[in-house]
């Protein structure tokens, strides 16, 4: 990047850059959290020289905090009321807090949902995920939902979670999609890896998914156990495993609800549970086979008894091409970049 510029400044304004895509400033903390690691991006760039850009070690947030009140940063960043974005972008701030009121109301409807699933057996872990994960909602935008199930019953699981949702009338399906919730993602929990599912050689996208994920129901080891799989997100994240998300505060469990699921993970945990998945897995098959089309990136649609991943409008080779655009824009890179 510029000559003039630090390890921890280049990680600062990529970070910057990157949540500039999704029109979303970020606080001191927030910068701190999601650091990108900028020799990953360069890795990226054509023309550059690695071994000339050597990395920090012990980032802290007093240091982030010092160099986004820089000199070098001032030039490429400004900041409203602890809001930091780029340049000629002092309007991202109004637009972060009015969609921060819409993710207030959509984390109520949340929590309303969760009421429901957590007597259905056999669900290890929900997390919300996308842009209510960082509070970033649209008004027409959907409640994604990312989904851990237990292994072998994965396709019960699904049946389960999509008709309780259908049945309250919460289920994103077809047009009905402002504040529905969106059953897109299911693994297994002896899949808890992603890095399976990146797209080669570069996936910027997932590892900020990742990083952005908000537990909000299940039990605090499998998130542990998920961020301890994903250790490979360090790759992009300098900090990730280091500040991760508590579950969601304000939803209680029901007593009851909890004793009926238990109940029914007893029944269904052996050969009747077997034949149900069986059942369930040969018409949903038949049915996603019949709606499938081919898509370029191959992990777009991953149908499996481990995984369960339908995203037909998989934008993770834009994300990842616009950020390395708006990188270069930026800090005007050319051909001589490799020289600093």
């Amino acid at each position: 990047m510029n000559k003039e510029l630090s390890f921890l400044e280049k990680s600062i304004l990529a970070t910057i850059v990157y949540y500039d895509i999704f029109d979303y400033p970020l606080t001191g903390f927030e910068i701190f959290k999601y650091l990108i690691n900028p020799l990953h991006v360069i890795g990226q760039l054509e023309d550059i020289n690695k071994t000339e850009f050597e990395p920090m070690n012990n980032i802290s947030l007093s240091g982030v905090l010092k160099s986004l009140d820089g000199e070098n940063i001032q030039k490429f960043i400004s900041q409203k009321n602890g809001f930091y974005f780029l340049k000629e972008k002092k309007w991202l701030y109004r637009k972060r807090i009015e969609r921060q009121k819409i993710a207030a109301e959509r984390w109520k409807k949340v929590k309303k949902v969760l009421k429901f699933i957590q007597i259905i057996p056999f669900v290890q872990m929900v997390a919300v995920c996308n842009s209510l994960a960082i509070d970033n909602s649209k008004r027409d935008a959907d409640i994604d939902f990312f989904i851990i199930a237990r292994k072998k019953r994965i396709w019960l699981t699904r049946f389960m979670v999509t008709s309780v949702v259908w049945l309250i009338g919460q289920w994103r399906h077809k047009n009905r999609i402002s504040g529905k919730i969106c059953l897109s993602f299911y693994i297994t929990d002896e899949f808890l890896n992603l890095k399976p599912l990146t797209i080669k050689p570069y996936d910027i996208y997932l590892a900020n998914w990742i990083h952005q994920l908000r537990p909000v129901y299940g039990e605090e080891k499998i998130y542990e156990e998920f961020i301890f799989e994903n250790q490979w997100v360090k790759d992009y994240l300098l900090n990730f495993g280091k500040i991760g998300n508590s579950y969601y505060p304000g939803f209680k469990q029901n007593k009851t609800l909890i004793l009926i699921r238990k109940i029914l993970e007893k029944i269904l945990g052996g050969w009747i549970g077997n034949l149900k998945e069986a059942i369930f897995r040969f018409f949903q098959k038949k049915k996603i086979s019949r709606k499938t089309v081919p898509h370029d990136i191959s992990t777009a649609v991953v149908v499996s008894d481990k995984v369960l991943k339908f995203h037909e409008n998989d934008k993770r080779e834009y994300f990842q091409e616009e950020f390395i655009k708006r990188l270069k824009n930026t800090l005007t890179i050319d051909n001589n970049y490799n020289k600093c």
